[in-house]
């Protein structure tokens, strides 16, 4: 039984992560093994906000949105970690505001927020401001002097959740799509 218990503690060693490992997914651009259980459960052991910004960041880079509820109520240590919170927990709002708006048709056209460089603020900005062209009930964003443009909609290839999406566009051709619920 002895024997059990000490291949189980050098099992588990062999396949626990550390800060390191996690660093350099992040450095290498795997960003979907840093946004995952085993680095939230990570954190959760060892509470390092670095760590959990790195998480968050990649989550928002995977668009796993929901995740980052996580780091909105951790960060809260340093002035540079509860902005990184406000700004993980303004990208939130503006999905959960947009999802609102598109799939129970609620008016959010007087809402204003600050602005940021990840695709779901720069639409939803222009979506209260009314910047697009509507055709049924997909939103047109059009990029001035750009081949680019973004569409705003649900989608109606859903189970239980209904979501959005935002598909780019470059040169009339898919470039992305992410789904949001």
């Amino acid at each position: 039984m002895r024997y059990i218990f000490i291949f189980l503690f050098i099992a588990n060693q062999c396949f626990a992560i550390n800060g390191a490992d996690i660093q350099n997914w992040f450095n290498n651009k795997n960003y979907s093994q840093v946004c995952s259980n085993t680095v939230e459960k990570f954190y959760k052991d060892n509470n390092d906000d670095g760590i959990l910004n790195l998480y968050a960041i990649s989550c928002l880079n995977t668009h796993q949105i929901n995740r980052l509820t996580l780091p909105i109520f951790k960060l809260v240590k340093t002035k540079e970690a509860r902005e990184n919170a406000a700004y993980f927990a303004d990208i939130l709002f503006k999905k959960k505001l947009l999802y609102h708006a598109i799939i129970d048709g609620v008016n959010i056209d007087y809402i204003r927020l600050p602005r940021s460089d990840y695709i779901l603020s720069m639409i939803f900005d222009r979506f209260v401001k009314k910047d697009y062209e509507k055709d049924g009930e997909i939103y047109i964003f059009n990029d001035n002097n750009s081949d680019t443009y973004y569409e705003l909609g649900k989608s109606n290839d859903y189970n239980e959740i209904q979501r959005i999406y935002i598909k780019t566009y470059k040169n009339d051709e898919l470039i992305s799509e992410i789904e949001y619920w």
